[in-house]
């Protein structure tokens, strides 16, 4: 089961605006939605009840370490000002964590998010590949 839990509220994974892509030379771009039926389903006092459109996640173009067909890399706050890097929700916030990507099976991050000055737990799952629906 996809999970894209940011604090403790889990947004799901919106299969359809998410991608997943590899380039040939081993840069990894991702970009992962949450869905909008989870933000809604927390109503107006949920944590994030204030926010107008889920949660996106997003890395471009960003170099791993690969072993076999396993990608794997480690984002700190130096990398900030490398790459396209960051959560947004309503504003860019910075990420730091570790993502482990398997393109034939599965996407992993866990990390952390600054969102509206506070840190908050970030975590997703995702099978792969992601398959038109």
């Amino acid at each position: 089961m996809d999970t894209f839990v940011l604090g403790d509220t889990d947004f799901a994974v919106d299969r359809s605006e998410s991608s997943v892509q590899v380039s040939p030379d081993g840069l990894v771009t991702v970009s992962l939605w949450g869905t909008i039926e989870a933000l809604d389903g927390q109503g107006d006092t949920g944590p994030f009840g204030w926010a107008l459109h889920p949660p996106h996640l997003y890395l471009t173009a960003v170099p791993a370490a690969w072993t076999d067909d396993v990608a794997t890399m480690r984002i700190d706050e130096t990398m900030a000002d490398l790459y396209d890097i960051g959560l947004y929700l309503h504003e860019h916030g910075d990420v730091t964590g570790e993502l482990t990507l398997d393109p034939a099976w599965a996407l992993s991050f866990s990390g952390s998010v600054r969102v509206l000055g506070r840190v908050e737990s970030v975590e997703v799952r995702l099978g792969l590949p992601l398959l038109p629906e």
